[in-house]
């Protein structure tokens, strides 16, 4: 299998990256069309640090397919989203919280109120489906379903 620079430099798959590092007047973000993997993480480890969000979008994907993957982050919690189209619909896969701590409650997450099953608690999970979004242009419906 190809690396993911690899993948990249054949133009196989292109990201383009946005992302806001804190909320409200304090907030600061940026985007490009020179996706780096190592610059996506550092920016997701900022996230998590503070609060923020990062998205990152196919540029000329496939009609079918995944387009976008999005996280929102604020004190270490974050809401992960696949937005997806389908061949008659666009639907959004999500990261579910199967552990026991997932319960009715919800969380807000920059100023929105999410169920608490839909909240990811493990940065190792969070980085994982950046990296295999970036490496394949899907994550699995293991990881978002």
């Amino acid at each position: 299998m190809a690396t993911w620079h690899e993948i990249c430099e054949k133009g196989e798959i292109m990201f383009s990256f946005s992302w806001v590092i804190g909320s409200g007047e304090n907030a600061q973000g940026g985007n490009t069309n020179d996706v780096q993997l190592e610059s996506v993480l550092e920016t997701v480890d900022l996230i998590l640090e503070k609060s923020g969000s990062v998205t990152l979008d196919m540029v000329d994907g496939d009609q079918i397919g995944p387009e976008s993957l999005q996280v929102e982050t604020d004190g270490s919690k974050s809401v992960i989203s696949l937005g997806e189209n389908t061949s008659d619909d666009y639907i959004v896969r999500t990261f579910t919280n199967t552990s026991g701590l997932a319960n009715d409650e919800t969380v807000s997450i920059l100023g929105n109120e999410w169920d608490s099953r839909l909240v990811c608690e493990d940065s190792g999970i969070v980085k994982a489906i950046i990296k295999e979004f970036l490496s394949t242009g899907n994550v699995s419906r293991d990881l978002l379903s």
